[in-house]
């Protein structure tokens, strides 16, 4: 069953990223930051910050449900909800103010996120 559930899961993802995509094109400008947006970038982001925040609230079968529960309150036939964009829109100003944070420090934006990358990859081992 949650094979199915994830494999459902994926679909939305995909199909949350791609209508994102044709409503916002593909950068997102926040900050002066600019951030490239693709369609397997946006996944990647929903997978990690939405679906991984409901995994992380309610466990594996909870958090699979109310993760599915919130994609499809996010795409509906294909289409961007006004939730979903919100959502979105919300994820990507997080994410460009955080870099423009390292940038005003000083910090290397490339080097910061691979590091926290190792960081949480060292940490899920």
């Amino acid at each position: 069953m949650s094979s199915e559930i994830d494999s459902e899961i994926d679909k939305l993802v995909s199909s949350v990223a791609r209508a994102y995509l044709a409503v916002r094109g593909n950068t997102f400008n926040h900050l002066g930051v600019q951030l490239p947006l693709t369609a397997e970038l946006l996944a990647l982001a929903i997978q990690n910050n939405i679906v991984g925040a409901c995994l992380e609230r309610g466990g594996g079968k909870q958090g699979r449900e109310d993760a599915l529960l919130m994609l499809r309150h996010m795409v509906t036939g294909g289409e961007l909800t006004p939730l979903g964009r919100l959502m979105l829109d919300e994820m990507n100003t997080l994410f460009c103010a955080e870099v423009r944070e390292m940038i005003d420090r000083g910090d290397d934006p490339g080097i910061v996120l691979a590091q926290e990358r190792e960081q949480r990859l060292g940490a899920a081992q």
